[in-house]
Order: C-alpha cells, then sequence, then structure tokens
C-alpha cells in the first residue's frame, strides 16, 4: 500500500493537486467522505496520515471486492470505479481488455513497478508516535508548552485546519515525537485549552516566534496585557493559510467539462494559453489522453478576456455562481432515483462524477427521493 502513496504524493501529507484531490492518498473530497474522512471547515482528514491511511485502505478493499482484481483496483482508485466500469463493455474483466484513460494505463504498471521498489526498501518510521488529546486543544499551545517547534507539530497534523482539534468529541488523534509522549499526554490533558500560561523570562517577541504569529497580532489579542509569570494570554487566529487552499478554491479558475473531440491545444486557446499551460494546472502531461466527461480546471492570463470553449456559444450565459461549466454532450442519459440509490452508487453506475449529477440537477446536498428523476448526461 505505502506504493500507492509514493507515486501519489511522493509521500507529501499536505499534497493538494489542482483536481481537488488531497493529502497523501490522493482523495478526492467525495471519495473521502465515503470512506469515512471528517471534511469540512475544521478539520479535512484527508490529511492526516492516521486517518487517511484508514480510508485509503478501506477504498481499496471496497474496489478489490468490485472488481475481484488488484490491478483493476487500482485503474480504480486512480481514474475512478465508475469510469473502469464504462471501458469494461460487455464482460472484460482483466486489466488490458479494460479500455481505459491513458493515464491510468500508465499508472497500474507504474504502480506495479513501485510496489516491487518498495518492498526493497528499508523502512525509517521516523521516531513517531500517535496519541490521542483533548477536544478544542490549541495545538500550539501545547506544542510551545511541551518545548516542540510548532510548524513542525502542525506540519505533522495538517488535518487540523485550525490549529486546534474540533471542540466536538472527547478526544484526537495527533502525531507527535516519538520521545515527546510522555510530555504531550501529561501536559495536554492538564493546561487550559485555549490560553497560554506565562513563564518566568517570556517576551513578546519570544512568544510570538515561538507560536508563528506577528508579534503586533499578539499583543492585539491581548491588549493591556502584561507578561507576568502565572497569567495568561490568549493566541490570535492562525493566519496561516489552510493547505486546502489550492486553485480549484481559487476565484480565477472556472471548470470545463471535457467533450468528445476536445484537445489540450484548443482547450488552451479557448482562454489564450499553452497547452502546457493547461496541463501544469491540472497536473497531467501535455501528452495525457483526455476523455469526454473529464473536468479540468481553466485559467486566463492576467489581463486577458476569456473567450468561449471550443464549440460554445460565445452569446450563451454561463450557469449561474458556476462559471464555465460544459458537460459533455451526446445521447441524453436521466435515471429514476430508486430505493437504496445514493450518488455515489449512481456516479459507479454511469461513469460519471457526483459533481457533475449535482450540478445538472441543481442539487444542494445529496439527498435523493425515490421517484425523483435525476439527468445523468444532458442532450
Amino acid at each position: 500500500m505505502g506504493a500507492l502513496a509514493w507515486i501519489e504524493s511522493d509521500f507529501s501529507v499536505g499534497c493538494y493537486s489542482s483536481a481537488g484531490a488531497a493529502g497523501p492518498w490522493q482523495m478526492m473530497r467525495d471519495t473521502g467522505r465515503h470512506m469515512g474522512l471528517r471534511i469540512d471547515d475544521v478539520v479535512d482528514e484527508r490529511y492526516s496520515w492516521v486517518a487517511s491511511t484508514r480510508a485509503a485502505a478501506r477504498y481499496l478493499r471496497d474496489l478489490h471486492d468490485m472488481f475481484g482484481d488488484w490491478s483493476l483496483a487500482i485503474a480504480g482508485y486512480n481514474c475512478g470505479p465508475g469510469r473502469v466500469l464504462s471501458g469494461m463493455g460487455s464482460g472484460a474483466c482483466t486489466f488490458g481488455d479494460v479500455d481505459l484513460p491513458g493515464e491510468t494505463d500508465l499508472f497500474v504498471p507504474r504502480f506495479a513497478s513501485a510496489a516491487e521498489a518498495y518492498m526493497q526498501v528499508e523502512m525509517d518510521t521516523g521516531g513517531l508516535a500517535v496519541v490521542w488529546v483533548p477536544a478544542g486543544l490549541d495545538l500550539r499551545v501545547m506544542a510551545v508548552e511541551c518545548g516542540l517547534d510548532v510548524d513542525s507539530l502542525m506540519g505533522l497534523n495538517r488535518a487540523y485546519l485550525q490549529e486546534r482539534t474540533p471542540s466536538d468529541g472527547t478526544a484526537w488523534e495527533v502525531v507527535v515525537p516519538a520521545a515527546s509522549v510522555p510530555a504531550v499526554l501529561e501536559t495536554a490533558w492538564s493546561i487550559d485549552p485555549d490560553d497560554y500560561l506565562v513563564q518566568s523570562g517570556d517576551s513578546w517577541n519570544g512568544l510570538a516566534s515561538a507560536f508563528g504569529v506577528q508579534q503586533e497580532a499578539l499583543q492585539q489579542a491581548n491588549p493591556g496585557a502584561s507578561l507576568e509569570p502565572g497569567s495568561t494570554i490568549s493566541l490570535p487566529t492562525s493566519q496561516r493559510r489552510p493547505v486546502n487552499a489550492g486553485v480549484s478554491d481559487d476565484p480565477q479558475y472556472t471548470r470545463y467539462t471535457v467533450r468528445a473531440g476536445d484537445t489540450l491545444g484548443a482547450i488552451g486557446q479557448s482562454v489564450g494559453v499553452s497547452s502546457r499551460e493547461v496541463a501544469q494546472w491540472n497536473g497531467i502531461s501535455t501528452g495525457a489522453i483526455i476523455h469526454p466527461g473529464d473536468v479540468l480546471l481553466l485559467r486566463a492570463p492576467e489581463g486577458a478576456a476569456q473567450t468561449a470553449a471550443p464549440g460554445d456559444d460565445p452569446d450563451a450565459e454561463p450557469p449561474a455562481g458556476e462559471g464555465i461549466e460544459i458537460v459533455t454532450r451526446g445521447v441524453r442519459v436521466v435515471h429514476t432515483v430508486a430505493a437504496g440509490d445514493t450518488l455515489w452508487d449512481l456516479s459507479m453506475d454511469y461513469g460519471v462524477s457526483v459533481d457533475q449529477i449535482r450540478f445538472l440537477n441543481d442539487m444542494e446536498d445529496d439527498d435523493l427521493s425515490i421517484g425523483t428523476v435525476l439527468v445523468i448526461m444532458p442532450d
């Protein structure tokens, strides 16, 4: 399994792709949630080594149960199970017989080579441990109280987007240096979860440096306070950019759904850029094969007016709130919701994304009502 994280993210826990895949296992938001991960404004467990590894293992198990073949399971991990199912045609059941995206055709043998190499590597655990700490704990306070570097601790615990554990629940997992486990356990469960207890010798400059905040911001959060040993000070909200504030959340970008006949060059021309830039924005090579239904991020050059996408009516208004969003043109496909249907299941059955189904049917949540007719692909 480790070979998969190696080729997906090079073991970078804060990895975030232009398509929205996140963490060491490069999971999409819907996949992560389906696998039981919490993803909101407070915590994104795709960035948790512990939680995301468990989820990736469950996902691979489910894919193997679905296809009965590890090569197809790895293919499904790369391009989505719906894409694999749609490429199986009338009974193809081995990797070589399935019509898959070119990137996936390369990904599976690349994984096999990486897995073989991975088995030869002598692993170094890095001397880390997982401990449970209270809910609502400011991890910066805990770090300084334990003599740990705040940046290093948060680098190990990128899932906590506000640099504190969520206030709900009773305890949360935190990765710490193994040598610090006794100090962390004693400190985490005894200190004030919000405020720092001033020590002898503390200075505004020194505390600001230790907490990774601006001295001015620290003092503004504590107007009139003095650094008297035994007193407490509050920390300002972290100003660090959340790890998941990637380009897919950037208002400069719009999403474009590939249609039959599209090329990276033609798509790039529609916004006045080269195929190389389109490939760069989407984490693919300029020679990558794109398929109808694939979603690409586009951005016009600074100061340039964005032109119509290939084949579009230049006078047509884009869907409200969505910028440029074109879906695959072809035969109209609809589905009448039956008991037990979920958006996840429908996305796999039809080989489309959950986001596309939501978009085409103007859905704000994942709730489905029996008898509702959903548009899966428009005319």
